[in-house]
């Protein structure tokens, strides 16, 4: 006669704790929302490490941003932002008199995303059509589709600052396609959104198979890495 087993399950603490969790999700799209997105959070982290060996976490973008900065404290650099909205990052590295920054390109529509894109519709982060009231003469403005604007543009032979916050995958993807044949060792590339499926599609498939990495730095959903040179077949 074989002894009955008695299924596992769980505590009475983890049942209660995940009724409640159901039920606020439930209740509430903003909660649901949240839990979602820690889900995304430890899915990227999980990802960082298995990539890089390290996540070499900071709580502010900003903070990368001023690693940034002081990778870029000698020799030439040409900025390319991609997603400028109403110029918070534009302003945030020219406010910082950074001398070796030779020319700052910012690609934008200035009309909000073509598509929707995560819980957000078309059209958002729309700045009106105007481009940011900065006054710097090394940057240039690039008004339209990124697919438009940056498809003539000559990419210079010094060291780059690559910024992707377009967030979505097209036109992130067209940039970064243009980019990866005109890469220098030294160049920055930093990615806004790098938790999201759009962004992180381009570093899984398109960048790090072909390309060495140094991960100078990540947030819970941005991260910027150094270009090292291509890797070998």
């Amino acid at each position: 006669m074989f002894n009955q087993i008695k299924p596992a399950e769980p505590s009475w603490i983890s049942r209660t704790g995940l009724w409640a969790i159901t039920k606020f999700m439930l209740c509430s799209h903003f909660f649901a929302r949240k839990i979602k997105i820690m889900g995304e959070v430890e899915g990227y982290l999980r990802w960082l490490n298995l990539k890089f060996s390290t996540t070499k976490l900071v709580r502010r973008r900003e903070t990368l941003w001023n690693f940034m900065i002081k990778n870029m404290s000698s020799g030439r650099w040409v900025v390319y932002e991609f997603g400028v909205a109403w110029g918070y990052t534009t302003q945030y590295f020219l406010s910082k008199n950074i001398q070796t920054i030779e020319r700052w390109h910012g690609f934008d529509r200035f009309t909000g995303l073509p598509r929707a894109w995560r819980d957000v519709g078309k059209g958002e982060f729309d700045a009106g059509g105007r481009t940011p009231n900065i006054e710097d003469s090394r940057i240039e403005w690039h008004v339209g589709n990124v697919e438009d604007t940056f498809s003539g543009l000559e990419i210079e032979k010094c060291s780059k600052c690559i910024i992707f916050d377009l967030d979505i995958y097209e036109p992130t993807l067209f940039a970064w396609k243009r980019f990866s044949e005109n890469l220098l060792p030294g160049d920055l590339i930093y990615f806004d959104e790098a938790y999201d499926s759009d962004e992180r599609k381009i570093l899984e498939e398109e960048i790090i198979p072909n390309a060495e990495l140094e991960l100078i730095g990540s947030t819970v959903s941005a991260l910027v890495v150094r270009y090292l040179g291509r890797k070998s077949c």
